[in-house]
């Protein structure tokens, strides 16, 4: 009895706190997945806030960028510069991720084995060209104002091996779905061409905007997470990453798009949006540097200190990585080890044995 108290005593502080951050769960918090309080409107009116403040810090930040770059980001949820590094920056960068060696996190998200490096400090040291990459203003200035954080993200490679895995099970990655409740941007510099060979990314333009009718969706789908209590399906559906279906999208006006894309190319989406990874017709790789911003939602503000504000926040997500990655190692999730990425198609590797 005594240790459900003291529990409660630590937990009900954090359930608060989370109210007013990035917090997403309807199943790890009780106050976000209650019935009543959103009911009452809790889950839209987060939303909606988090809404005003990321507008108002784009306003505060509009001059890093153009006005055609802010017009296009806030109309349709996303940016695509092609072109975006020199023939030559973009080669060099290339043969240097194929053939560098790091730390791997390998999991299967349906018949897709994904694979990532978490490119921190010290692997950027035995990789100049991305390190160039790293630095790159243009870049910066793009992620800065698109995360309205006025912070460089964290970068990963990111390796995808299309129908590397026999034995299919569901692929979130694949259903359209909106990350969390609030703006965040994630982006990719494209390393290959995508088709509907190798999948390419699908988002839904203007689905990044509040509408009425995508506050009503809001508010069905915080109720409809909260009905089932502790009945409910284990899923990313009850973390806050809500799915939509193709009669809801046709419901709110909006009509999905499959971004076909050139290597070289960047894309920056918000990931409120609705997006999802496109099916794969064939046994292919997918390559991108992948980036991530994401932070506190309901600070007003934003730092004045973007690189060193950087390095703090890639050193504590270091030490995040390394508690995830025990769960997920231990939970059989993901696979850890050193080595290259990748490269090979299950096809090619067949056709030449």
């Amino acid at each position: 009895m005594w240790r459900s108290v003291v529990g409660l005593t630590w937990k009900i502080p954090k359930w608060i706190l989370e109210l007013f951050s990035w917090g997403k769960s309807f199943k790890n918090n009780p106050l976000l997945g209650s019935h009543l309080l959103n009911r009452c409107g809790l889950h839209v009116a987060r939303v909606i806030l988090a809404h005003l403040l990321f507008r108002f810090r784009l306003i505060l930040l509009s001059p890093l960028v153009s006005s055609v770059d802010r017009r296009a980001f806030i109309r349709n949820g996303y940016l695509i510069k092609r072109d975006f590094l020199s023939p030559g920056e973009f080669e060099g960068l290339s043969r240097e991720l194929v053939n560098l060696k790091a730390p791997i996190r390998e999991i299967i998200e349906g018949t897709t084995v994904t694979q990532r490096i978490f490119m921190d400090s010290n692997e950027r040291k035995k990789a100049p060209f991305f390190q160039r990459l790293y630095s790159n203003k243009r870049l910066t200035r793009l992620m800065r104002y698109c995360s309205s954080k006025n912070r460089p993200p964290l970068f990963y490679i990111e390796n995808l091996c299309n129908h590397a895995n026999v034995n299919p099970r569901p692929d979130p990655q694949r259903d359209l779905h909106a990350d969390t409740f609030h703006p965040c941007v994630k982006a990719w510099l494209y390393m290959d061409d995508t088709s509907d060979n190798n999948g390419p990314y699908v988002y839904v333009p203007g689905s990044n905007r509040l509408t009425w009718k995508r506050l009503k969706w809001e508010y069905r789908q915080s109720l409809e997470s909260c009905r089932r209590g502790p009945e409910r399906t284990p899923g990313r559906y009850w973390d806050g990453s809500f799915r939509v279906g193709a009669e809801d999208l046709t419901e709110m006006g909006y009509e999905a798009k499959k971004l076909y894309v050139p290597k070289n190319t960047l894309l920056i989406g918000n990931v409120y949006g609705f997006h999802c990874r496109g099916s794969a017709m064939k046994p292919s790789h997918r390559m991108t540097v992948w980036m991530q911003a994401r932070d506190n939602p309901f600070n007003p503000l934003f730092t004045p200190f973007p690189e060193s504000t950087a390095r703090v926040f890639e050193w504590v997500w270091k030490k995040a990585l390394i508690r995830i990655d025990q769960r997920k190692t231990k939970g059989g999730e993901q696979r850890n080890y050193y080595g290259a990425l990748n490269r090979t198609d299950r096809e090619e590797s067949s056709s030449n044995t």
